[in-house]
């Protein structure tokens, strides 16, 4: 569903984030290979899909504390939490693992590949059950006019920091003060390039 990046809500930009994320995967599939432009590139794209799936990952925080109460929704609201704690420990340590690291290095003196691979397998399963649930989630939550209850788009995007703890939503996550701080912080201490070019 179209929707003006004014009005876009936190739903709007967890399928945009899906539709980004598919199309990083895709490039970085393209990319693995030894050579030094491939590595390069590599390298970029990981940068950026750190930054895509902290967006997502807020998305995914609001669009569940939105449907939580919804009395239709309860199976999808239990379905969006079932793999919180192991998605949320693939995206720590990934995060971890590149985090002061030129991209060019990422797979030298560890074998951060196979870590990245391991999380884009979880993401793809989530996002293909998320292609069919989220119409639905949209629809029942107009319908019960709680589609208010979600925070727009641009907030989501500016509190998204990608140190996430693998337990779950921490308290500042959703500290509006707090989180952006530390969303700010962790593009100007590591993900600068993914934060310029989107």
């Amino acid at each position: 569903m179209a929707t003006s990046s004014k009005n876009a809500t936190a739903l709007d930009q967890l399928e945009r984030e899906n539709r980004e994320l598919q199309r990083i995967f895709a490039e970085l599939d393209a990319h693995r290979s030894a050579s030094v432009e491939d590595r390069a590139e590599y390298g970029k794209l990981v940068k950026k899909l750190i930054r895509h799936v902290a967006i997502r990952e807020a998305a995914l925080v609001d669009v569940g504390l939105a449907i939580q109460n919804a009395p239709s929704l309860p199976t999808k609201a239990e379905r969006l939490r079932q793999g919180t704690e192991q998605r949320r420990t693939l995206i720590d340590r990934v995060e971890k693992m590149s985090r002061g690291v030129q991209g060019i290095n990422l797979n030298t003196g560890q074998n951060f590949d196979a870590e990245l691979l391991e999380l884009q397998g979880l993401l793809q399963n989530e996002m293909q059950w998320e292609a069919e649930a989220l119409p639905g989630i949209r629809a029942a939550l107009r319908g019960n006019g709680s589609l208010q209850d979600l925070h727009s788009a641009d907030y989501v995007v500016k509190h998204a920091p990608t140190n996430l703890s693998p337990r779950g939503p921490r308290w500042y996550e959703r500290a509006p003060f707090v989180s952006r701080l530390l969303t700010l912080y962790d593009h100007l201490r590591d993900f600068p390039k993914a934060a310029r070019s989107g």
